[in-house]
């Protein structure tokens, strides 16, 4: 039925495209940049409540934020993924206060507590760097899915004195042509309206949209401790993802637990990557990446995206 739906709604786009294109893509980009309305657990509310809250603007951009922690520890920055909200780390903050850390996890635009709004990469990314700005550097940040590849993305433009010491990429696309790709699939949009909503996009963000391949990104990030976490049988994020993230990323590691889905929300894969992000302490099970790709050769630009 789902399926239905949402051909249904492809269907109602291209028609519209056919007599006015210009609005048929406004459309199609909002349709692509909202969230899904929030919904939030009786459980993770109560989470929430033990933070202090604060409502900003920061980025440009209406967020909630959730502080624990002393105001002088190390920090540690989370950001999750589409859909979730702060409260999706309520098994991850108890044990990193506990640890001596701070910790900061924020609801972007459409999610959680955060006023309604659209968010792509580019905006998700643009708070991440407001937040390590004004309270970081941080000691590690934790980023799961769309918040992993966010978290990737908000390093580029923020001073290397200004990046984490480790930084945990759970689940994450590595590659945003894909992503577009699907979400087009997905809804059968026909050529032309899909490329007008890629051109479109191109415009606003000033950038060919080759140049978001957040795994190349990594090959300027040696000096941070990775730690990739994915699950083989992941139903959303293909673990091709990681697999391209690992190939890229200087001495990074790949954790690769079995059955922890797309949420990886299991106690000994939490345990993993809490252990990494207060102590540098790999998995077992862990992969070294000895020898990366040279995201600059000319061949790995050109076969980057396959």
């Amino acid at each position: 039925m789902r399926q239905i739906i949402t051909k249904s709604i492809g269907l109602g786009l291209n028609l519209w495209s056919l007599a006015a294109p210009g609005p048929a893509v406004k459309a199609t980009i909002s349709l692509f940049s909202t969230p899904p309305r929030p919904a939030i657990r009786e459980k993770e509310r109560a989470f929430l409540d033990t933070a202090v809250q604060k409502s900003q603007v920061v980025a440009g951009q209406s967020i909630m934020e959730y502080h624990w922690g002393a105001e002088n520890a190390p920090l540690v920055l989370l950001s999750y993924g589409w859909g979730y909200n702060a409260g999706r780390w309520r098994h991850f903050v108890p044990e990193l206060v506990s640890a001596g850390y701070r910790v900061i996890a924020f609801d972007p635009p459409g999610h959680g507590m955060a006023p309604s709004g659209q968010l792509n990469i580019p905006v998700n990314a643009a708070i991440i760097r407001g937040l390590l700005e004004i309270y970081g550097p941080a000691e590690a940040i934790i980023g799961h899915s769309f918040g992993g590849t966010s978290s990737v993305y908000a390093l580029q433009g923020l001073p290397e004195r200004m990046h984490p010491r480790r930084l945990v990429i759970m689940a994450s696309f590595s590659y945003a042509p894909r992503v577009f790709g699907e979400f087009g699939k997905a809804f059968g949009l026909w050529p032309s309206l899909y490329w007008r909503m890629v051109r479109r996009f191109e415009q606003w963000s000033g950038q060919p949209l080759e140049h978001f391949d957040f795994a190349m990104m990594t090959a300027n990030l040696p000096h941070i401790e990775g730690l990739l976490v994915h699950s083989p049988g992941d139903p959303v994020t293909p673990y091709k993802e990681a697999r391209r993230y690992h190939d890229f990323w200087p001495g990074s590691r790949l954790y690769s637990p079995e059955g922890g889905g797309h949420h990886l929300g299991t106690p000994d894969i939490t345990r993993a990557i809490l252990g990494f992000a207060c102590t540098g302490q790999i998995p077992a099970q862990a992969e070294q990446q000895e020898r990366h790709v040279n995201a600059g050769h000319e061949l790995a630009l050109h076969f980057s995206g396959l």
